[in-house]
């Protein structure tokens, strides 16, 4: 059946952006007479783009990139699933490759595409990476701190905790003090880092999600997006218990409907959370399930995204 999978999002949606989206306009860009800046967003320039090519490849120039121009522009059946659920949890995290926040909500500081923080070691381990991988870039951006950043990840969790609260500043501690803002920032413009960011991304966080699915028995393309948020921002549904309640509330309920499953999910993972979070994990976890909603006051429409309930993905390890 043929589908759309981006498209520039009606006047008041959030416009979709990521990896997906970048990888689409680099390719307009080697195919195409029109030249756009590849920003990684889905808006005005790239819809007029994907016409252009569409008129010059004999496609019906909608500027919507459906299941035909995608196959003739970019040689592949459909873009990654994986892709299309970073770019949505992405936004949501809103730090990108570049963006360090500091010690607002405990976790010391957090950096990067799904939000790598300090406490928990994930920001550590991508740093480990990059040290072992590529060494002079953690130079090039750290300077002579590149030493210091080092030996702070190699602490405990409790004082590298401290050490992000040091450097943090603000009324609510989200901004983080120069130069580690700058050093942080000027790591994450590396493409090389990028590339480790999102193996990351893929082969922890990523992982958990599709264990999750099939636990649940849920492969619907709005499933994997909810179970990866899940993974991303709450560490799946094996924490605290979620995977067994889950399962139970399936057998109590009965829900009839993909949606009302994934609505089950959405409850359990709220309960678990700390209250403090409950209404941001409620807001993110619900516009994923029902396929639309408001999040951190932007209205997300999951099909702009290319990602849409009835679906299952055609290979989820592509």
């Amino acid at each position: 059946m043929p589908r759309t999978y981006f498209r520039k999002a009606n006047a008041g949606d959030v416009l979709v952006s990521g990896i997906a989206v970048s990888s689409l306009q680099e390719g307009l860009n080697a195919l195409s007479v029109v030249n756009i800046v590849a920003d990684g967003i889905y808006g005005s320039n790239t819809r007029d783009a994907v016409k252009a090519y569409q008129s010059s490849a004999g496609l019906p120039p909608t500027g919507e990139v459906d299941d035909a121009t995608w196959r003739s522009l970019m040689r592949s059946d459909e873009p990654s699933i994986f892709a299309r659920c970073l770019q949505v949890t992405a936004h949501f995290e809103g730090t990108g490759f570049e963006r360090c926040v500091g010690n607002f909500d405990g976790a010391g500081l957090t950096w990067g595409i799904i939000g790598f923080t300090l406490s928990n070691g994930e920001l550590g381990a991508v740093l480990k990476t990059i040290n072992a991988t590529v060494p002079n870039l953690l130079s090039k951006a750290f300077g002579s701190d590149a030493k210091t950043i080092m030996e702070v990840v190699a602490l405990p969790a409790a004082e590298r905790i401290a050490w992000g609260n040091s450097v943090s500043r603000g009324s609510n501690n989200l901004s983080v003090a120069e130069p580690w803002r700058t050093y942080f920032h000027d790591l994450g413009t590396y493409r090389e880092v990028q590339l480790i960011q999102m193996a990351r991304a893929r082969d922890i966080y990523w992982a958990i999600a599709t264990r999750d699915a099939d636990s649940l028995a849920m492969h619907e393309e709005c499933d994997y997006a909810l179970l990866y948020d899940v993974a991303v921002q709450n560490g799946g549904m094996e924490s605290k218990g979620r995977r067994k309640t889950a399962l139970q509330e399936f057998a109590k309920l009965n829900p009839d409907t993909p949606t009302g499953r994934r609505r089950v999910v959405t409850e359990t993972v709220v309960v678990t959370s700390k209250k403090v979070w409950q209404a941001d994990v409620r807001s993110r976890k619900a516009a994923i399930s029902d396929g639309a909603g408001t999040v951190h006051g932007g209205r997300y429409v999951l099909e702009d995204w290319g990602i849409m309930a009835g679906v299952t993905p055609l290979d989820r390890n592509a």
